[in-house]
Order: structure tokens, then sequence, then C-alpha cells
């Protein structure tokens, strides 16, 4: 299960890693951010969401980034990416077979689709959830090292998510 959950973290990281709009030009040198998940969040929103409190960290407008931190050394860490992508979640984790089998269907409110999956060891706790309004499918990585409480992760995952979808845009241009 760890290799399936990583194959599905990294391809997750991977499609959602850049924090832009699919059809952007990687050459071109933006001279404004584009919309990004972190607008609408802060460190006191996301920590209230996630029971902890956490700073932020966003990157530049050329390496974007949306990343909330502990305060609290051992505390969990929540990453936050996202793409405009019209095939829909379900189908694109469903083709992906057993891999994509892993992660499953959650209810977010406002969401049209929902998917998250747990993977706990003695190394630490790592929770994968994706949230689909529209053609936006954002998603969250989230880790915590022992001793962690997968519950508090979990929990915290599910009601950043449901923030996500609240706050969604209907298009890249937020």
């Amino acid at each position: 299960m760890r290799a399936a959950l990583a194959a599905i973290t990294a391809a997750g990281l991977l499609a959602l890693s850049a924090c832009s709009s699919s059809g952007s030009d990687p050459s071109a040198a933006p001279t404004t951010a584009p919309w990004s998940p972190c607008d609408g969040l802060t460190p006191a929103s996301v920590g209230r969401l996630v029971g902890a409190a956490v700073t932020e960290a966003n990157g530049s407008v050329a390496s974007p980034r949306c990343t909330f931190a502990p305060v609290t050394k051992g505390g969990a860490a929540y990453d936050v990416s996202y793409l405009w992508f019209d095939g829909g979640l379900d189908a694109a984790l469903d083709a992906m077979g057993a891999t994509g089998a892993q992660l499953k269907p959650i209810d977010v409110a406002g969401a049209d689709a929902a998917r998250l999956v747990v993977s706990p060891s003695k190394t630490g706790v790592l929770v994968t959830g994706f949230v689909q309004t529209g053609g936006l499918v954002q998603s969250v990585n989230a880790a915590q090292l022992p001793p962690y409480d997968e519950q508090q992760v979990v929990t915290g995952t599910k009601a950043l998510l449901a923030e996500l979808a609240r706050q969604a845009p209907a298009s890249p241009s937020g």
C-alpha cells in the first residue's frame, strides 16, 4: 500500500505541483500572481480548520506554493495544489485502476467529487485528498511524524477540502 500511496501522491503532486492553470505558457514570465487556493486561506483560518497553529508559505509569482507548516514541533503540515481539468476527478482516478481505487470517495459539501486516502505507518501518517468543483481539482497532502494524531490529520484535511470547495472560483481567472 505504501508504494501505491507514494505513486498516487507523486502523480498528484506532478499533476498539481505548479499551481497554475492548464494551458498556461511556462516560458512566459508572469507579471502578476494567478489565482491560487492560498488567496482565500490564512494561517488563522487554516489553523481553525486543522485544529493547530500553522504558518503559511506562498513561494513567489514564478514559483508559487501553498503550504501550511506547523508552528509547534511535531505538528502536521498541509500542502495545497490545484489543476484546471475538465475530465472529472472520478474518471481520472478510476482510470488508474487499483491505484486510483485506494482513494475512497468522501462527501464534501459543494463538491462534484472528492476522494481521500490515509496511510499510517510507524514513520508517520500521510493523508492525500482531492476535491473537484466544476473544472477545478484541488488537492491537499498532509503529513505528520510520530507521535501523530491520525484522526486530527484526517479531520483537518477533510475540513480544508471543504473550505477549498466552498471558496473555489468558477474559472481560472478567479
